[in-house]
């Protein structure tokens, strides 16, 4: 339903994490070029949706910063976490990022959570089972698209904007995941 089933094939594994950073180092954000030893170079969305078979012609996310209340009502909604986490992780990451590290583990949990309600006996157990598995989905994919096209320079955390996208899940293939 999203469009970024191509960035789970990529081949993003055997990327060079050195080369990588080597490249966000050289982006220059004020002319969106790279500035290499032999001239300036400029990636265009074009080369980006060949390059990753992602589509780029669609709605573009809105360009602001999350609030600290919106962060946190973000991991406490989206991502399930309880309150003392939430606030734990506001602590070190602030509230408009999350750590892959916490992150990952937050999708395991709900995944494990997934699995012990495989089948439901109770209504109760039914709706649980229904907001578990959105949480887990929409870990999964703010994973993907922090590991794959919005990782920044620090590759240590992903902005909680883009979990802006994954908030209504009919609307997954709207969103230009590149631009």
């Amino acid at each position: 339903m999203s469009g970024l089933t191509p960035l789970l094939t990529s081949g993003y594994k055997n990327i060079s994490h050195g080369f990588v950073f080597a490249m966000l180092e050289r982006w220059h954000e004020e002319t969106s070029s790279f500035h290499l030893p032999v001239g300036e170079m400029a990636i265009t969305l074009d080369d980006v949706a060949c390059l990753l078979g992602i589509p780029v012609t669609r709605r573009l996310f809105p360009d602001r910063k999350l609030t600290r209340e919106e962060g946190i009502e973000m991991k406490q909604v989206d991502l399930l976490f309880i309150a003392e986490a939430t606030a734990k992780e506001v602590g070190k990451q602030g509230a408009a990022h999350i750590s892959f590290g916490v992150l990952k583990r937050r999708y395991e949990e709900l995944l494990n959570r997934c699995n012990q309600l495989f089948e439901p006996d109770t209504q109760e157990e039914q709706d649980e089972q229904a907001q578990v598995r959105l949480a887990c989905i929409k870990a999964f994919l703010l994973l993907l698209l922090g590991w794959t096209i919005f990782s920044g320079k620090n590759s240590k955390n992903i902005n909680l904007l883009w979990l802006l996208a994954l908030q209504d899940m009919d609307e997954l293939d709207n969103w230009s995941w590149v631009g």
